[in-house]
């Protein structure tokens, strides 16, 4: 009797130090979103660093929020570690304690994540204004320097938003077994559930690339990986808030309904074309070295994105907490050493084709180059309601109906990491090639009716 009583008491600190990291984790989340946003204090409390954009809203009692959230969290993992040993010992099975700490760790992150978008959302909706980021001064770069300065601008806009790009994908990676079952089919369901998953989590494509390509290499199909990946910037609801609030009413309606064909019904026709692709290894051996040379490097990149090969076969991963707990900043750590560089070199080469833009133009001609643009250009979410807004303004209708569809879809570092993650290059062509094209019909509907 009192070894059972024990055994209850030891169950229950064992909870309590579980919800405790739960706790203090969501006061590091919010004290960080804090920094990016600045909401918890009064404007004119914190100190700004960023101009002309503010990067981050500093006050000197966030140090004291992470502290306490850091060490918090430290004295409940080293109770819960401890606790665990003696549970186990006693033949406890704690993978349900452990997919009920993944489920909340996936709700805190979605919480941050519309906090972070939510904080600027609502000021944009006070202000009735949205205006383009820009967190370094772009002039001081001279001409040929502009795309470099354009990339590190980009990087230092979306610090937080792949921050946690990088965090939600190594948890799908920690917890693969149970977040990718659903996407594991070819169906039309499948590929509902993957977009339906996106549509709480508005990241930008670069950002929503390195969670699609974390769930392909988890076991997730084609399909639902593209059906989320694209979703992400095209189907948020905070996208459609600001476009309904923003944009002229038939623009709003084609932002909202192009995002869904987009989003579902483009990718899935993405899917079926290239789903041959990647069913079997797709580097061959082929005569001449060109070939031989090609392959080898196409072969180095993908390796690079073989997350789960940080994997045991048997998952060990959803045992108990304190494992899960472990090996999740591992697989973030390496996610990031991945990731980051690719949308990095990849911001910059968008930046430097980006940069011979031509005079804006209501015709074929400059919808096609746009609609280009569009789909190889990276931008952070929603960038792309001001720009559409300021080239309707201008009477400009084709191409700002192009680019409402082409610029949050996809870009050359999402296109890159997900050619990575999948071994086919031709697999990102096809789907880059797609949204190029509805974007360049769209945007000549536009021009000519």
């Amino acid at each position: 009797m009192v070894a059972t009583v024990g055994a209850a008491v030891k169950v229950r600190g064992y909870n309590l130090a579980t919800a405790g990291l739960v706790a203090f984790l969501g006061l590091l989340l919010l004290t960080v979103v804090d920094i990016r946003r600045g909401f918890l204090f009064a404007l004119t409390e914190y100190h700004k660093i960023g101009s002309p954009s503010v990067l981050v809203y500093f006050d000197p009692r966030h140090v004291a929020l992470l502290a306490a959230a850091v060490a918090g969290m430290a004295l409940a993992y080293r109770h819960m570690h401890r606790a665990e040993a003696v549970l186990k010992s006693q033949g406890a099975d704690l993978r349900t304690q452990a997919k009920l700490l993944a489920i909340a760790l996936g709700a805190l992150l979605v919480v941050d994540l519309f906090i972070y978008r939510g904080v600027p959302a609502t000021r944009i909706v006070a202000s009735g204004k949205l205006g383009i980021g820009q967190a370094i001064p772009l002039a001081s770069f001279a001409g040929w320097l502009r795309p470099l300065g354009d990339a590190i601008n980009y990087m230092l806009l979306v610090w937080h938003a792949t921050l946690l790009a990088l965090v939600i994908g190594g948890l799908f990676l920690a917890v693969s077994p149970a977040f990718v079952k659903r996407l594991r089919g070819t169906g039309f369901r499948a590929h509902l559930a993957g977009a339906a998953m996106a549509v709480p989590q508005p990241f930008c494509s670069c950002c929503a690339a390195p969670i699609g390509s974390s769930l392909y290499r988890a076991g997730a199909t084609l399909g639902p990986v593209l059906a989320f990946t694209v979703s992400a910037p095209m189907l948020n609801l905070s996208t459609w808030i600001l476009a309904s609030a923003l944009l002229p009413t038939k623009y709003a309606l084609l932002r909202i309904g192009g995002g869904l064909v987009i989003g579902v019904l483009l990718t899935y026709v993405a899917s079926l074309v290239a789903g041959r692709w990647v069913a079997k290894p797709v580097v061959q051996a082929k005569p001449g070295l060109l070939f031989d040379v090609s392959g080898r490097l196409v072969a180095a990149f993908s390796r690079l994105f073989q997350f789960e090969s940080s994997l045991r076969p048997d998952s060990v991963g959803m045992d108990s907490p304190t494992a899960l707990l472990s090996r999740w900043p591992r697989l973030v750590w390496k996610l990031a050493k991945v990731v980051v560089p690719v949308l990095f070199v990849g911001a910059l080469i968008a930046a430097a084709v980006v940069s011979g833009v031509p005079a804006s133009a209501n015709n074929l001609a400059t919808v096609g180059v746009v609609a280009a643009l569009g789909t190889l250009l990276m931008v952070p979410t929603w960038t792309e309601i001001p720009i559409a807004a300021g080239l309707i303004k201008e009477g400009v209708s084709g191409p700002a109906a192009a680019l409402l569809l082409t610029l949050p879809a996809v870009s050359v570092p999402c296109l890159i990491v997900l050619a990575g993650a999948m071994r086919s290059f031709r697999v990102a062509l096809v789907l880059g090639l797609l949204v190029f094209a509805v974007g360049l019909g769209v945007g000549a509907a536009f021009v000519y009716l």
